[in-house]
């Protein structure tokens, strides 16, 4: 009875969370079918630029994310000064990694050139990222006000933003890619213009619902707001190695990314495909894994160890369920799948084999991030760095170049790598939950 009592709230806190993570997600995917449709070269670089720009943007979240659960705990025990102080030292410690995100974008912007992707798809992936760049702070920045919203179990705000920003995107999309009247056709540059314009709507609209709504007026979010405490941002460096664990695994798949880009067009698009794919059916499991972090981050703040057992356990067994079903549809639908991104055969045809690798990792993926969820909200974050180094890079890189350059199966025998890599992380970070259990 208890589980069932535990799973009702979580899933109820789940679902919007899942939603916000995939409206959040229709962006870049509105960008790479867009982007599909107007040119092979287009898809391979503003996919490719996208994908450094998430390496980037995921450190950066990874670090936001101790304030989720920092907010979470003190919420469980009704601390509305702690929340408070949270929130603005949130505010000044992501407007810090705002600046460094900038500068990183910038630096990224030159990265695919460094590592030899064909001239085309460089020049183009950095016009993006150039352009995409001072808009990077701001969404960073913005991440403040989505944490705060959901630490307090409250993530309705940022659900019906990300909502109404889809249809911003694909008009804005159109106008800067093709031109519309006075305004020129930009091509590359435009999409990321339209993503960072999107960003500056998304901050501005989270920052002033907080201040606006009564629900937020007895915590004070703003009032007496204060300065820098450096003591108070060194807390969210239990963050860190939520960051290194996050970049480590988008870090194995950039790095595939960067490969396939120095071979042709063809096999860059279809491998952006397949990421593009593997990025969305991430977003279930991601949801859920962030319902969790707040739910047995709250059972962890009151001393409830009880409640923290039911809530780790039914997560995982849900999260297992919902992506063994998340692994039939690129399995049944594969061909379907790529020819929303693309009508060129060729793409089709690679993108489709990939995509039988990417159905095979589905539970390995939900599960890691799900037990990373869980040990994120009892502050147990450096295990799960050290399984992602381990499975990821130790495990997984070696056999993904195996795979790409002794198997001589293409661009399939990488995602072999990927496979394995987050199969072993996954498998490590259902025994540290386990443990961590037993151990309360």
């Amino acid at each position: 009875m208890r589980l069932r009592d535990e799973l009702g709230p979580t899933l109820r806190l789940a679902v919007p969370l899942i939603l916000m993570q995939l409206l959040s997600f229709a962006q870049p995917v509105v960008d790479t079918v867009m982007a599909g449709r107007h040119s092979d070269l287009t898809l391979a670089s503003v996919a490719l630029a996208a994908q450094i720009f998430a390496f980037i943007y995921l450190f950066m979240v990874g670090c936001a994310l101790a304030m989720t659960a920092a907010i979470s705990q003190a919420n469980g025990r009704d601390d509305r000064a702690q929340i408070r102080s949270n929130f603005q030292q949130g505010i000044w410690m992501l407007a810090f990694l705002g600046v460094a995100a900038t500068i990183l974008t910038f630096i990224g912007a030159y990265v695919p050139a460094w590592l030899g992707s064909t001239p085309d798809i460089a020049r183009e992936a950095s016009r993006y990222l150039l352009t995409l760049a001072p808009g990077a702070g701001i969404c960073i920045v913005g991440l403040a006000g989505r944490c705060f919203l959901e630490g307090m179990a409250y993530p309705r705000t940022t659900v019906i933003v990300q909502a109404l920003l889809i249809p911003t995107n694909i008009v804005g999309n159109y106008v800067f890619l093709y031109g519309f009247g006075p305004i020129p056709a930009l091509g590359v540059p435009g999409m990321a213009l339209s993503t960072a314009l999107c960003y500056a709507i998304f901050a501005a609209f989270v920052f002033t619902a907080i201040a606006r709504n009564p629900r937020w007026r007895p915590y004070r979010p703003y009032q007496r707001f204060a300065r820098p405490d450096m003591a108070a941002i060194r807390y969210f460096s239990v963050g860190l190695p939520i960051a290194l664990a996050l970049v480590m695994e988008t870090g194995l798949f950039t790095v595939v990314g960067l490969i396939v880009s120095r071979t042709n067009e063809i096999n860059a698009a279809a491998n952006q495909i397949a990421l593009n794919y593997a990025g969305i059916s991430f977003m279930v499991p991601l949801g859920l894994a962030n319902a969790l972090t707040i739910r047995c981050g709250n059972a962890y703040g009151k001393g409830d160890y009880h409640a923290l057992r039911q809530r780790a356990l039914g997560g995982m067994m849900v999260v297992a369920i919902i992506m063994v079903f998340m692994a039939l549809i690129p399995l049944l639908f594969r061909q379907d799948i790529a020819a929303l991104y693309s009508s060129n055969p060729d793409i089709i045809a690679i993108a489709s084999s990939i995509l039988l690798l990417v159905a095979l990792f589905q539970i390995g993926d939900g599960m890691q991030v799900c037990t990373a969820g869980i040990l994120r909200g009892i502050h147990d974050t450096r295990m799960p760095m050290v399984y992602a180094f381990i499975g990821y890079w130790l495990i997984g890189f070696p056999a993904a170049l195996a795979g790409y350059y002794f198997l001589d199966i293409g661009v399939a025998g990488l995602w072999i790598g990927m496979v394995v890599g987050l199969t072993i992380t996954a498998a490590l970070g259902v025994r540290r939950v386990l443990w961590q259990i037993r151990k309360r």
